[in-house]
């Protein structure tokens, strides 16, 4: 088959276009690959991360979407024992073995014309989803979805979410717009329009105006929740527009792992911060029925051929895409 292995850590070169053997099935089934969105976390694999060491050559991908028998499928990416007591309740992603598919893991994933994995990963799409629009749930919508339900979101509720034109920035607003929520959010130049399509209803320009100063206009109390993808660059930012008792929801860290928390400020404002590792089967299983009946439509900003994974790695990096990047494997 064709993929983009990497068969050592590093730039963009590491990635090769080639042919590669085709997965052994084994206990798994294997799902012939259409679409596989573009991560982040599709990068930090390839860079490496130090500590964490994964077979190689590996093959990046956990946004999958294939056919199985002629059916349409989407593939739930994350990995866990399936035996403990956290899979045996539905919470799959507290299990101490949770892996992601095409992660920092030693599951190959979806930049492939074939992928294998376990049965119970394989999700149907229903017939008013769109592929391409599947291709953009299973990680960034997955994520937001797990921390706006664990955070209560929903009317009344004022959230701000950095980066509207990012996988997880798009798909909380979307989504906590969904729910009810007010949504504030942030963009660099030029991003402005793309966010009030998206429908939030306040836009703050990170390049031209104070985050903290903007937040505190909008709303003098501070916002409900603050959902934080970025990691070190905004955490005092996230603690300073919290209102009193605010939630701070995290699932990211794209500026940085070591971020300095105002202490003083956490304790005294009372704050919650809950993590978010994508979530469960049975969440994005519950995101699927939400996003179809609210009619929920993600914005695909370009899709690259499989060869062309290069390319799209390099848009992302820059930060010059406006919604998802998929890859088509076919």
């Amino acid at each position: 088959m064709k993929a983009v292995p990497f068969f050592e850590h590093g730039s963009l070169d590491v990635l090769q276009y080639c042919e590669f053997p085709d997965p052994a099935a084994d206990k798994d089934i294997v799902v012939d690959v259409e679409y596989c969105g573009v991560n982040h976390l599709d990068i930090w694999t390839r860079m490496g991360i130090p500590g964490k060491k994964i077979l190689l050559p590996h093959i990046c991908g956990c946004d999958i979407v294939g056919t199985l028998k002629g059916q349409r499928v989407m593939v739930y990416p994350g990995i866990s024992c399936d035996r403990c007591q956290y899979c045996n309740s539905g919470h799959e992603n507290l299990c101490n073995e949770f892996a992601i598919i095409g992660g920092m893991s030693d599951w190959n994933g979806g930049y492939a014309e074939k992928v294998a994995v376990p049965a119970r990963n394989v999700i149907k799409i229903p017939k008013a989803l769109k592929s391409e629009s599947a291709a953009t749930l299973a990680v960034s919508y997955l994520v937001a979805w797990n921390m706006l339900k664990a955070n209560g979101a929903g009317r009344s509720k004022t959230i701000l979410v950095y980066g509207a034109a990012s996988g997880v920035g798009m798909a909380t607003i979307q989504l906590a717009m969904a729910l009810g929520a007010k949504v504030i959010t942030t963009v660099s130049s030029g991003k402005h329009e793309f966010a009030k399509k998206l429908g939030a209803d306040r836009v703050i320009d990170k390049t031209s105006q104070n985050i903290v100063e903007e937040v505190k206009r909008i709303s003098p109390t501070g916002v409900d929740i603050v959902v934080d993808h970025v990691g070190a660059a905004t955490w005092p930012t996230s603690i300073a527009v919290l209102r009193q008792g605010g939630r701070m929801a995290v699932c990211g860290m794209t500026s940085g792992n070591e971020a300095k928390v105002p202490v003083r400020v956490f304790y005294s404002k009372q704050i919650l911060m809950t993590g978010a590792l994508l979530g469960t089967r049975g969440e994005l299983q519950e995101l699927i029925r939400f996003v179809v009946r609210k009619k929920i439509r993600p914005v695909i900003d370009s899709i690259f051929p499989l060869k062309d994974a290069k390319e799209a790695h390099k848009k992302m990096e820059a930060n010059l895409h406006k919604g998802k990047i998929l890859l088509s494997c076919r």
